[in-house]
């Protein structure tokens, strides 16, 4: 487990990515949430209010489509 401090700015986007998706437990998975604002949503678990989506990790390499 690994535990990243840093300093608060004012953003404009705050996003989340997983490298293995944690619904599925699938490494081949890569799991992304992106939202407007600091991103207080993200880590206090509100339903529905970022953006998500899956890719795909293809020999190493994320796969956008």
């Amino acid at each position: 487990m690994v535990v990243l401090v840093q300093e608060i700015i004012n953003a404009n986007y705050a996003f989340i990515i997983h490298t293995t998706n944690p619904s599925s437990g699938d490494p081949s998975e890569i799991y992304a949430e992106v939202l407007k604002g600091l991103g207080e949503a993200l880590v206090e678990a509100y339903l529905g209010r970022a953006l998500s989506f899956i890719n795909l990790v293809h020999e190493g390499f994320w796969q956008f489509s």
